[in-house]
């Protein structure tokens, strides 16, 4: 191969590399909504996720005081539950360095920093921190620095403040989003465990403004 030729094989194979590593991220802009109301969370094989001790007891309790749901008073609902809320989308943005879904359920915002290590001790949150990867078409979330707040589920499926989630984020389809999630908390869970959540695209939906309080007041009011 002449010097000339080499170059040019050189030059071509710069170009390809150059223009895989730009290629444009899958569009999972938004907005999207719940295909299925979930107040259960099950495995990804239709089973109960199995409870330590500790954990059993914790939902023991939830169950016997659903009244008392947090979500019920307005605070955060947490991971995945703040995805979940019937009635309500969210809207999914994805930037270079930043992504973020905006939630209609109370406004609340969730960042995600893309190619970034958990870069701060940001202490017990509710809807936790997280960085994402691409790998190929599909979106890697790993949040931690939840709070022991939070339920998973309406049921009261509860977790502690050493809950780790990984999401794989990808489109099924053209207006079909698919979340696996797994779910990593020695305090409350045996073992790692996994749920795959969808949501469909919505055209044309504004999300809209949304203040849970007002809500709460209207429902104590009307009785609802």
């Amino acid at each position: 191969m002449n010097a000339s030729i080499r170059m040019a094989v050189c030059a071509g194979l710069t170009m390809a590399a150059a223009a895989s590593a730009t290629r444009a991220a899958p569009d999972l802009s938004g907005p999207w909504q719940t295909t299925a109301r979930s107040d259960v969370l099950k495995t990804a094989e239709g089973n109960a996720p199995t409870l330590t001790a500790a954990g059993a007891a914790l939902l023991k309790t939830n169950r016997a005081n659903l009244k008392e749901d947090p979500a019920r008073r307005c605070l955060p609902p947490g991971v995945p539950r703040v995805m979940l809320q019937p009635g309500f989308a969210f809207n999914f943005v994805v930037g270079q360095d930043v992504a973020g879904m905006f939630f209609e359920w109370n406004h609340l915002p969730r960042p995600i920093w893309i190619n970034n290590q958990h870069f701060e001790n940001i202490g017990p949150t509710y809807l936790g921190q997280s960085v994402g990867k691409w790998e190929g078409d599909t979106l890697v979330v790993d949040t931690n620095g939840f709070n022991d707040t939070t339920w998973l589920d309406s049921s009261g499926l509860p977790h502690s403040d050493q809950l780790e989630t990984v999401e794989r984020i990808r489109l099924r389809d053209a207006n079909t989003l698919e979340d696996q999630i797994t779910f990593k908390d020695p305090k409350v869970f045996t073992r790692t465990w996994s749920t795959v959540l969808t949501f469909t695209r919505r055209p044309g939906y504004v999300v809209k403004e949304d203040f849970c309080l007002k809500r709460l007041n209207i429902n104590a009011v009307t009785g609802e």
